[in-house]
């Protein structure tokens, strides 16, 4: 039986089974970078973090963000499916542990990319462009490069950058939740 995916979000919704994911990270490759944090939203709730103790040591992050994503119906992400997902899993293989069972699975980028045309294609454009009060935060490039060097100063900065992603990305769903025509796992 299938369900049409507007009632399918209209019940995941209702049961608190709707998740928000983001994550930030040293780099884009999971064999060279590390986890850093990983923000989770439940729709209409407020964020919430792991995050790591020190730069390099993200099996507990990825661990419990794991436990995390599995405990829900239905995930929201913004290329999550191209680096988010893929890269909490690499880093679950580099540390002996199983990959994220599946769920449904809303990239709201390629929702997007292929029921809009807009000139850019990023969350912070989006946001902007449509108005939202939720906006994406931006870090400076010397914090990025100064990560590891300053953790205690821009750990902070990381946790509230992810945790700005979950709640713009949640605003983004919500202006465009209609647009949703297929959710795939």
């Amino acid at each position: 039986m299938q369900i049409d995916p507007q009632e399918y979000l209209d019940l995941v919704e209702q049961t608190g089974k709707l998740i928000f994911v983001d994550i930030e990270s040293t780099g884009l490759k999971g064999d060279y970078n590390t986890v850093l944090v990983v923000s989770i939203k439940p729709y209409g709730k407020k964020p919430f973090s792991f995050s790591v103790p020190k730069v390099s040591r993200d099996y507990k992050v990825v661990r419990d963000a794991k436990d995390a994503l599995e405990m829900a119906g239905a995930w929201v992400t913004y290329y999550g499916k191209g680096f988010d997902i893929p890269m909490l899993n690499t880093r679950l293989l580099r540390h002996g542990l199983n990959p994220i069972e599946k769920r449904p699975h809303l990239d709201m980028y390629f929702t997007l990319k292929s029921n809009i045309l807009t000139g850019r294609k990023s969350q912070s454009h989006l946001l902007s462009w449509l108005g939202t009060p939720e906006q994406k935060m931006s870090v400076s490039a010397d914090t990025w490069a100064d990560m590891s060097a300053s953790f205690e100063r821009n750990m902070p900065i990381m946790i509230r950058r992810c945790e700005s992603d979950v709640a713009g990305l949640e605003a983004l769903y919500r202006k465009t939740r209609h647009l949703v025509r297929e959710i795939t796992r």
